[in-house]
């Protein structure tokens, strides 16, 4: 779990469409990191995004290469940090909540079909990234 830090602060600042501009850019240079480790994005829910390591079949490494995909990404936010601080552009800077085990998967409901993830593993990574250092 990926959750930008004070959000609600920059959503005030940003008019609608600069506010999703800004999301965007961001989400999709974290999916082209998810491409380069073999990381399955499962969706955003606002500001946050989720991806998981080893679906659909588990695979020796997976950990390492998210915690890689982690750091990556956080690397790519203080470059932009560091490209922001001389414009009127908001920093973001986001945490990130890590956890491994077993997970279910698939598709649930009628209607806009989105696969998606359950289980402790999921619920233990959803809390620890609000501890996190952003």
């Amino acid at each position: 779990f990926a959750d930008i830090q004070g959000f609600t602060k920059i959503a005030e600042q940003l008019e609608p469409e600069a506010l999703v501009a800004e999301i965007d850019f961001c989400f999709r240079k974290f999916d082209h990191i998810m491409d380069r480790y073999g990381i399955e994005k499962i969706k955003t829910i606002g500001d946050a995004y989720l991806c998981v390591g080893g679906l659909p079949q588990g695979e020796r490494g997976e950990a390492k290469a998210v915690v890689q995909a982690a750091l990556d990404m956080q690397q790519f936010l203080a470059e932009q940090a560091k490209l922001r601080a001389k414009t009127d552009h908001p920093i973001i800077r986001m945490r990130i909540g890590i956890h491994t085990g077993p997970v279910i998967a698939g598709i649930v409901g009628i209607k806009k079909f989105a696969y998606d993830i359950w289980g402790d593993t999921v619920n233990i990574a959803s809390r620890m990234e609000p501890a996190s250092p952003a």
